[in-house]
Parts: structure tokens; C-alpha cells; sequence
């Protein structure tokens, strides 16, 4: 802590005049302390403060997987692998309205989430493939406290939708294949952030921001089919069939806090630190009708997160920008499942700024994402034993594109 105070403490000694100019931040950078665009309404409300006119973005976020995923049940031999690739696609979209000198109201737009697909694979049994969705609004309000500090308060208003399907073992029905079960369910939740700008100089600037866990409750139904009649028969007696299904799962709360420091020539630099409270992380908790059928016990860790980036000029109208990121392991080897098979990750990323005409800016990045192998390891499946399994390629790149419009 001490050298983190010394740090802003040496950059906010100078003291130079700096104009208020969007940058590129690739990849997950630049989020608590830049409040140079309107993405500051998603990132750190407080920063709204800063910006005295509308100001709007609108921007695509592209995901493209490539993976490879190795596995076999024990003393069996034989490695089945499943080669996939992903394309996800999320819009995002962000408002920032002055309201007067001291109040500025902000809106953001956005989805997340978590999703697998691993097909007609040895696991088939524990999972085939799942979706949890995240799109989530955020209004906000910040307030101007005085020419140093800002704050902000924000409403997080979530709907959920989580499907999973996964084959189902006629065991009761010799001669049968597999039947399989997919469920479908959803719902609404809120939560809120609280968030905080403070301007050591107009160059230099930290921010810290807030945000509650999400808890959000689903509801809906699991369809199955293909059952042999004893199966069948089995499932419908153990209440297992047009059941009403409820799915639980939770959002951590985070922390972020984060420095931007612009230097004479132009050039600026931000590092941003994240902490997630995963050791409360929920994927998903399946309940029949009040009775769990299927607890996600696995224990998370919590997550640390840092990131940093570098811009610069390269003339009046282009900015370049890169980036790094760490994030550490979420979850022990031992704990990991076939639900969530997170491991720690690294990325690195370009981007760019171009001023295409008067308040209109295009702005574009990648970033390549690499992985951990995870390792899994599944609890014994009677007459078929443990599944063991782990990445061998597992590569990702984040593409984003974005027009601004407003001048900050």
C-alpha cells in the first residue's frame, strides 16, 4: 500500500494541463480511472462527471474460440477428443446526458456469461453443453462533488437465462441408447455500484468502484426424451417429470481501483486492479419442486485481477494503444468440474482511436486470451468409473468495434 501512495503520490506532482481525449483500451484495460469516453458510464460512473456534453457509444464485442479437449474415463486407454470453436457475439451500448454542471445521468447495456458445448462426448453424462446469460442495464447518477472528486450511484437490473443439456443412461432398458434431458430457465434480478473518482491533476486520476453480488433465482422446466418405459418409469416416480425446476446461481461482488496517468508528450499509462468475491460463486444449484437434485459444491477462490495499457498519439486523428492482463486461478485442480473448467488466464492486446470527422470517432481492438489446460477430474460413474480430462489447445481472440458520437 505504502508503494502504491508513493506511485500516485509521484504522478500527481505533475502537474502539466492535458486535454480531455478518448483513447484506446484494448481488451479489459483502462476501466476505473480513464473517464475519457462514454464507456465510463459501464466502467466507473463516477467519471461521468468529467464529460460536459452528450456523449454515446456504441460497440460489438466478437469472442472466437478454438479449443481441444482431452479425455478418458480411468484404466480404459483410450483419449476422445472434442475439437471445437465458438463464435459469440454480445452489443454494448453506452450514454452519458449532462444534466447541469453538477449532476450527470449515464446508461449502459450489456451481456455476459458463461457457455460450453462438448457434444457427443465420454461426460456426456455429467454435461453436454450449458449457457448461463447475462444482460444486465445499468443507470446511474454522479455527482460532482468538487473540482477534485466525483461520486456515483447505480441500479444493476439483470435478467438471467440459464439452459444445460446433458444425455441421460438408460440403464433400467438394456438395448435402449441414451435419452437426454434439457433445461430451460430464467429470471430477473438487482443489485447495485457505488463508484469514486478522485483528479490528483488534470493528468492524473485513480478511481475505486463497488459492485453487489447478483443472486438471481430461475424458474422453468426440464424436458426430457428417448427414455426406455423403465427409465421412464423411474424418473416419474422420483417426481423427476414436469416438475417445476428452480436454478440458483450468484454473481460475485467485486472491487475494482484503478490509476490513469497521462505524461507532457501525450502518451498515458493505466493499470487497474479487480478483486472478485468467486469463493461465493454459484454456477448452478438444480431444485424439483424445493428438492435439490444437483448442488454445485465446487469451491471457488477468490479472483485477482490486473491489467494495464499504453497509449499514444500518432497524429491528430489516430491514437494506438496496447494492453496486458493476468488473470490467477479461480478454482484448485482437485475442486475444478466439468460444469465451469476455468483455469488462470493471460492476454495481450492492440488497438486503435481514429477521429473520422467531428464528434464521430471509430475505434477498433483484439486481444488474444490464452487459457490454462484445466484439469478435471468427474466423481465415479457406476459402471464407467472416474472421467479424466484437460485442454490441449485452448486459444481465444476478443475482437471489439466501436463508434463513439458527442464530444467529451
Amino acid at each position: 500500500m505504502q508503494q502504491l501512495t508513493r506511485f500516485i503520490a509521484l504522478l500527481g506532482g505533475l502537474t502539466v494541463a492535458a486535454t480531455l481525449d478518448a483513447r484506446p483500451y484494448p481488451g479489459v484495460s483502462g476501466l476505473a480511472a480513464a473517464a475519457d469516453s462514454a464507456v465510463t458510464a459501464g466502467s466507473n460512473p463516477a467519471g461521468m462527471a468529467r464529460l460536459k456534453t452528450r456523449t454515446m457509444q456504441g460497440r460489438i464485442i466478437g469472442l472466437f474460440s478454438d479449443t481441444i479437449w482431452a479425455s478418458e474415463f480411468e484404466n480404459v486407454g483410450i483419449t476422445r477428443k472434442s475439437d471445437d470453436s465458438n463464435t459469440t457475439i454480445v452489443p454494448t451500448g453506452y450514454l452519458v446526458q449532462p444534466i447541469n454542471e453538477d449532476w450527470v445521468f449515464g446508461f449502459t447495456i450489456l451481456g455476459s456469461g458463461f457457455s460450453d458445448d462438448l457434444g457427443d462426448w465420454p461426460g456426456r453424462y455429467f454435461i453436454e453443453d450449458y449457457d448461463l446469460i447475462y444482460v444486465s442495464a445499468f443507470p446511474s447518477l454522479a455527482h460532482r462533488v468538487n473540482d477534485q472528486l466525483s461520486l456515483a450511484a447505480s441500479a444493476v437490473l439483470t435478467y438471467s437465462r440459464y439452459k444445460q443439456s446433458r444425455a441421460v443412461r438408460n440403464s433400467l432398458d438394456p438395448g435402449f441408447g441414451d435419452g437426454s434431458m434439457k433445461l430451460d430457465t430464467d429470471g430477473y434480478t438487482a443489485g447495485f455500484g457505488l463508484s469514486a473518482l478522485y483528479e490528483f491533476t488534470a493528468r492524473t486520476r485513480v478511481g475505486l468502484t463497488y459492485q453487489s453480488k447478483l443472486d438471481p433465482e430461475l424458474d422453468g422446466k426440464a424436458k426430457f426424451r428417448n427414455l426406455g418405459p423403465n427409465t421412464e418409469a423411474a424418473l416419474s416416480t422420483a417426481g423427476l417429470l414436469n416438475a417445476r425446476i428452480d436454478t440458483k446461481s450468484r454473481s460475485p461482488q467485486s472491487v475494482l481501483a484503478g490509476v490513469y496517468h497521462e505524461f507532457e508528450n501525450n502518451h498515458a499509462v493505466t493499470f487497474d486492479l479487480i478483486w472478485s468475491d468467486f469463493s461465493n460463486f454459484k454456477l448452478s444449484e438444480i431444485y424439483v419442486d424445493g428438492n435439490s437434485i444437483a448442488d454445485n459444491d465446487a469451491s471457488y477462490q477468490d479472483i485477482w485481477t490486473v491489467s494495464a495499457s499504453y497509449t499514444w498519439p500518432v497524429n491528430e486523428r489516430l491514437m494506438l494503444g496496447v494492453s496486458g492482463l493476468y488473470v490467477d486461478d479461480m478454482i484448485k485442480n482437485d475442486e475444478r468440474t466439468m460444469m465451469l473448467r476455468l483455469d488462470s488466464l493471460w492476454s495481450i492486446g492492440v488497438g486503435l482511436e481514429w477521429l473520422w470527422k467531428k464528434e464521430r470517432k471509430l475505434s477498433a481492438s483484439v486481444s488474444y486470451i490464452g487459457v490454462g489446460d484445466a484439469p478435471t477430474t468427474t466423481p465415479r460413474l457406476p459402471g464407467l468409473g472416474t472421467l479424466s480430462g484437460k485442454y490441449t489447445k485452448r486459444d481465444t481472440l476478443l475482437v471489439e468495434i466501436a463508434m463513439s458520437l458527442g464530444s467529451p
